[in-house]
């Protein structure tokens, strides 16, 4: 099994911390092999900045995604230029506060607009890291939280929590409106 993760937006995104969040927590008690990269260009801040997962139940020789099995889009530069690099069965996950597609398959999370009703505009990468944590096989929310929870101070930690959750309890409730359980489950069976 070797599923690619590829998370694309724009510095300031938070794209690499929610791929690291990700790759700490996937599979946490499985015996799984993960590797994380990211790349952005040379201005920090608003450039545009992607990171990698790669979780797999052999050794990781590539740690590269040429063509990603999930894809999550923050904004649309990041959709435009990585989205023609998914897998024909991908799953696609964007911000459609700020992505834009014709796709009746992708899975659409207001993540922007949800963290500015929480009033922490900041936290939309956690907002859409709890929807993944929905959509993939093997991941657990509880692996996730904890990595949360030891990735920020305690004054900090608390709304982020809540962002996550606001994002898992949103793809739940995505999910049970389009009548799917367990809409990854392909990327489970890929490989095995």
């Amino acid at each position: 099994m070797r599923i690619n993760v590829r998370f694309a937006g724009a510095g300031g995104q938070g794209v690499i911390l929610a791929s690291v969040l990700l790759a700490k927590g996937y599979g946490l008690g499985e015996d799984y092999n993960i590797a994380q990269t990211q790349s952005y260009g040379p201005e920090a801040r608003g450039g545009a900045c992607k990171a990698e997962v790669v979780v797999s139940d052999e050794e990781i020789d590539y740690m590269k995604v040429d063509s990603a099995d999930v894809f999550i889009a923050l904004n649309q530069v990041g959709f435009d230029k990585y989205s023609e690099e998914v897998s024909k069965d991908g799953l696609v996950l964007i911000n459609s506060t700020l992505v834009e597609s014709d796709d009746p398959v992708h899975y659409r999370i207001p993540a922007t607009e949800i963290a500015e009703e929480m009033g922490k505009p900041f936290v939309v990468n956690i907002v859409i890291l709890g929807a993944l944590t929905r959509l993939l096989p093997k991941v657990h929310a509880p692996a996730i939280r904890a990595e949360i929870e030891k990735n920020f101070s305690a004054s900090i930690a608390g709304f982020n929590i809540d962002a996550f959750e606001a994002g898992y309890q949103r793809m739940s409730a995505l999910l049970e409106e389009r009548n799917e359980n367990q809409p990854a489950m392909h990327l489970a069976r890929k490989s095995a």
